[in-house]
């Protein structure tokens, strides 16, 4: 297809352009680490011990979808967060990032009006993440279609009148999908200005109540949300999740015995141990 000629290239590009571009719908499946990734290896180092868990699923329909994963331990080192694995290009990491959120353990009712703006801080700051994510998506699809364009526009050969006339069409559909893009990132930069804004403004009023009037209210769940694109029906996928955890360390240790029993034969057993020490409970 790539070898016919320009018009043949940029009349599949439009088809291909048009089904990134409409098919942004995102589905959300949610994960318990210690019920559904069980951990494949460990390995403890003098102060953490890297950990790599697996995630085996089977997806019936092609698209996009947010993997969100809950249940890690509180030492996690969200920096060091890795995913690898797919099947090429029947599975890709479009994006891993981590989140914290915040439950209270009392009743709505109950609340205290530092727990209030702690909980309006929280989904302001949630809806923040969800649209900074949503910017990077469109980005990543502007740079996808301005890349495709490009690499037509380069390319050799001759043109009759039908490939200038498909190629005028492609540029008139590329001009409005650029203008729609650009369209949904300012709507979408505005919104994170405002809410911002509003984010600023609950700091500060949360920081009039100072920090020790906090209460102990909240339970913090850590969240990995990891953001694939399956590009095919019915397809099995693997994904490993590797991360640092801290407040863990090995020491070394021998145990030497030495059978003396007969003079002429004496035996020495040297067995050497790893003791894993201060490790946090996700490992156990």
């Amino acid at each position: 297809m790539m070898e016919q000629t320009a018009i043949t290239t940029s009349t599949t590009l439009s088809t291909v352009a048009t089904s990134a571009m409409t098919n942004t719908k995102t589905s959300t499946l949610r994960f318990n680490v210690d019920q559904q990734c069980p951990i494949q290896n460990v390995t403890v180092y003098n102060d953490r011990a890297e950990v790599t868990r697996l995630l085996q699923h089977h997806f019936d329909i092609e698209g996009t979808y947010d993997l969100v994963f809950e249940g890690f331990s509180p030492f996690v080192d969200e920096t060091s967060l890795h995913v690898s694995g797919g099947t090429g290009k029947a599975c890709t990491i479009l994006e891993v990032s981590y989140q914290r959120r915040y439950d209270y353990t009392k009743e709505q009712a109950d609340l205290t009006p530092l727990d209030q703006l702690q909980n309006e801080l929280n989904k302001v700051e949630t809806d923040i993440n969800a649209h900074k994510k949503e910017v990077e998506r469109l980005d990543k699809q502007r740079t996808w279609l301005d890349g495709r364009a490009s690499k037509l526009m380069n390319q050799d050969g001759q043109a009759n009148a039908n490939d200038i006339d498909a190629m005028d069409k492609f540029m008139d559909f590329y001009h409005k999908v650029l203008l729609k893009l650009d369209d949904q990132i300012e709507n979408e930069e505005k919104e994170i200005k405002k809410l911002t804004q509003q984010q600023d403004g609950l700091k500060a009023k949360i920081n009039q109540h100072g920090i020790g009037g906090q209460s102990n209210q909240q339970n913090i769940r850590r969240e990995v949300t990891i953001t694939v694109h399956i590009g095919s029906n019915n397809i099995n996928v693997n994904l490993e999740i590797s991360y640092l955890i801290s407040n863990c360390s090995w020491s070394a240790s021998y145990d030497v015995r030495v059978n003396s029993q007969e003079t002429s034969k004496q035996q020495t057993q040297l067995t050497y141990y790893g003791i894993i020490v201060s490790i946090p409970n996700e490992i156990y």
